[in-house]
């Protein structure tokens, strides 16, 4: 009887965090470009993105709005804004590409969770990703990844694409993309050109390695 009560505790807390993850998601609509954006913004271009999906936005963009994306996505807002549901942000490129981002409820909370094509990004004027690339590695998971990381799950990430990526998983590695492509490491990584670390989610306890490679 006591094992069947804790079951079915258990069973409703998983519920009620579910519900609240999947509570909102975050309109991002491109309001203006400036010049001409290397990954091909273009105006009046809309994304459906949350704290974890980031719906094919240029991987710079998303990082450079993701911190005020959760404020949005768990309920939050930002305290300069006139209004508790919306935010202006700018791409981290001396500001060419300019957004607004609006939150919305889900009648019924489903997990949003859109996987686009890998833009490739060789040819475009970076000599760098022409030469090399960043793959990410999934090395092992303690508990479950709610986005769906296994354990062998081997993709390309670079400045411009979270590729397969949660997005707080790309959060927590993207400052590393530019470094390793600048043939440089961190003074504590054990390997050179290489970086291994954890997902910020404590409950999931993944573990990544993050490499440079030669194409």
């Amino acid at each position: 009887m006591n094992e069947k009560k804790e079951w079915n505790e258990t069973n409703n807390y998983a519920a009620k965090i579910l519900k609240g993850e999947n509570r909102y998601y975050q309109e991002v609509t491109i309001t203006k470009v400036t010049g001409v954006c290397p990954y091909g913004h273009k105006e009046g271009e809309k994304y459906r993105v949350t704290a974890l999906n980031s719906d094919g936005l240029c991987g710079s963009l998303f990082k450079a709005i993701h911190t005020s994306i959760v404020t949005l996505h768990y309920g939050g807002y930002l305290l300069w804004e006139k209004s508790p549901d919306t935010f202006k942000g700018l791409c981290p490129e001396t500001g060419k590409v300019q957004v607004e981002v609006k939150r919305f409820e889900q009648k019924k909370p489903t997990r949003l969770k859109t996987r686009p094509s890998f833009k490739d990004m060789t040819g475009r004027g970076f000599p760098t990703l022409d030469k090399y690339r960043v793959m990410v590695e999934v090395l092992d998971i303690a508990k479950m990844c709610y986005w769906g990381h296994k354990v062998g799950d081997r993709f390309e990430v670079d400045p411009f694409n979270v590729g397969e990526a949660c997005g707080f998983l790309y959060g927590q590695f993207y400052h590393f993309i530019s470094t390793l492509l600048a043939g440089a490491t961190p003074a504590w990584a054990t390997q050179e050109h290489s970086v291994t670390a954890v997902c910020p989610d404590p409950y999931d306890q993944l573990s990544f390695r993050l490499s440079l490679e030669e194409r």
